[in-house]
């Protein structure tokens, strides 16, 4: 509903996936259609978002994709701009990630506060640095990470299939 009705949107999320990008793909067509442009910022932490996520994300002319490659940002929040020029956030624990967004039991709070208000203002200057640091993700981008996040995801199956077999796993 929030994205039907906002002028603007930023979503700060850690992790994406390709299954929460394709639970609001038509809202997302529906937003570029319409010219309505949005900043996402997403996270290299762990090595969870989904390069396949982040390429349907970057074939939209009206998002503008980043993505923080150093340290453990975990923040979630989704900001819409309305039309009368107050704001709408949602800041909890979901990420753009299907069960994230439809499944999970999450708990996220809804807010509405003028352009003006201290909160409102804060929030979208923490945004905004965050954004301006962070990483353009682009073709190029995507192509490096995309060695790391198959690799990483390998290690962790084996990881996990050791472990339910009980054995020990030494790393030097």
């Amino acid at each position: 509903a929030e994205l039907r009705e906002c002028t603007e949107f930023y979503f700060s999320v850690a992790f994406i996936t390709n299954s929460g990008v394709q639970s609001i793909v038509n809202l997302l067509d529906m937003l570029e259609a319409q010219g309505i442009k949005g900043k996402i910022i997403t996270s290299q932490y762990q090595n969870f978002t989904q390069p396949r996520a982040l390429r349907r994300l970057l074939k939209y002319k009206n998002i503008d994709l980043r993505i923080v490659t150093e340290g453990n940002f975990h923040a979630k929040g989704y900001i819409f701009r309305k039309k009368d020029g107050t704001f709408s956030f949602l800041i909890g624990s979901s990420n753009l990630t299907q069960n994230a967004l439809s499944e999970n039991k999450e708990w996220n709070i809804r807010l509405s506060a003028s352009e003006n208000g201290f909160a409102m203002r804060s929030l979208v200057k923490e945004f905004r640095n965050t954004f301006n640091e962070a990483e353009v993700v682009d073709e190029a981008w995507i192509h490096r990470y995309e060695r790391e996040y198959y690799y990483m995801n390998q290690l962790r199956k084996a990881v996990e299939k050791t472990q339910k077999q009980g054995q020990v796993i030494r790393v030097n």
